[in-house]
């Protein structure tokens, strides 16, 4: 029977960790449970929602070896509010946890018996690399917002995976998303080994959310590709996701290669600006303005008049004819959300070509948005 003590800091952090992951709409009230489990001296914990799956091991003081599941949102708020830093775990009568501190306190909460939970998958290290965390970081959040909601979009609902080496031998990674109206992609150069990959793959959108989070705070990481899953591991973190069987479409085809038309901005203005401009718009996700170009000026406004109007004038670095362009403000505002640059370059070749964003201090990063027909959407 279970027993075991844990030091409240040591536990709160994992049980955190899987809150996201486990999923509670499902009918299969076993994944709705974490997994608690001891194996010598230390306490290991597990998650899945069956496409994503948890471990991490922790450090507590053993007197019975055990194992058992529990409600993984009720454990995580009992152990979150709990009034000791040091919390005493027993289990007793048929798969109840006896949570207690002392005399203090105790609380009481039943269990399921483990024989049915989904066990963590073993994965093979032969295609994997260790890596600064912060780049992988930097990239998961330079590309995913961009990635499509839309479960009919099943290629394009996570972010592309690939890498490549130059002739040096340096290798790249490489991530890329879109929804079909936009696209992100960021690149570094690594110093470290590839991953041994042959193609790209797609990590699912809330596989990198996950993979964001459990690396938060470290500075290096494991990261692999075994067959169709994808692994991290990240101190005593181990996270393993299961891929996109899909092919994402060749992204390289729809970035314009010449830059005919362009001009620079500061960020943040525009991104104020667009944000108080967008107040007038009844729709959340999409937001038309239209933007009309002449040499040092830029003026925005909303396209749709149905509740008010609203147009702004900012000073630019452009010298060339002018011209108008629309397009969805919160696309925009995405991409400028996460960017680091203090000014961006903003190429426009054509009304029909797509809109691409660059900033010195966002290396690597691009990111590309479709402009709307402006003819059509004014003579809504």
């Amino acid at each position: 029977m279970l027993k075991f003590s844990v030091k409240k800091k040591d536990f709160l952090t994992p049980l955190s960790n899987i809150q996201s992951i486990v999923d509670k709409k499902t009918t299969m009230t076993i994944i709705n449970n974490v997994f608690i489990y001891t194996d010598e001296n230390h306490l290991f914990i597990e998650a899945t929602d069956l496409e994503i799956s948890y471990k991490s091991k922790i450090p507590c003081s053993i007197t019975e070896q055990g194992a058992i599941t529990i409600n993984a949102r009720k454990f995580y708020e009992i152990v979150k509010e709990f009034p000791s830093e040091e919390i005493f775990f027993e289990e007793y009568k048929n798969t109840w946890l006896k949570i207690g501190a002392d005399e203090k306190a105790e609380y009481k909460i039943g269990g399921l018996a483990p024989d049915d939970f989904p066990r963590f998958r073993n994965i093979s290290n032969e295609n994997a690399t260790d890596l600064e965390a912060s780049i992988i970081k930097e990239m998961i959040e330079k590309t995913i917002f961009s990635s499509s909601y839309d479960d009919r979009k099943y290629s394009l609902s996570g972010v592309y995976f690939e890498e490549e080496h130059d002739e040096e031998g340096k290798f790249r990674i490489r991530m890329v998303s879109s929804d079909g109206h936009r696209l992100s992609l960021m690149e570094k150069y690594i110093p470290e080994k590839g991953l041994g990959l042959n193609q790209g793959v797609i990590i699912p959108r809330k596989g990198a959310q996950e993979i964001r989070r459990i690396i938060e705070g470290h500075e290096r990481m494991v990261l692999g590709i075994d067959n169709n899953f994808c692994f991290v591991i990240c101190g005593n973190d181990h996270l393993v996701i299961r891929l996109v069987d899909g092919k994402f479409p060749d992204y390289r085809d729809i970035i314009p290669k010449s830059k005919d038309r362009y001009l620079t901005f500061d960020r943040l203005e525009v991104f104020n600006a667009l944000k108080r401009i967008s107040i007038l718009s009844s729709d959340t996700t999409f937001r038309g303005v239209k933007a009309s170009i002449t040499p040092e000026l830029i003026e925005i406004e909303s396209l749709y008049k149905e509740i008010g109007e609203a147009k702004e004038i900012i000073d630019i670095d452009y010298h060339g004819e002018p011209f108008e362009i629309a397009f969805n403000a919160k696309y925009l505002m995405d991409a400028l959300f996460v960017m680091d640059s203090d000014r961006v370059e903003l190429t426009a070749n054509n009304p029909e070509s797509p809109c691409l964003l660059r900033g010195n201090k966002d290396i690597g990063f691009l990111g590309l948005i479709m402009p709307m027909n402006l003819v059509k959407e004014e003579s809504k």
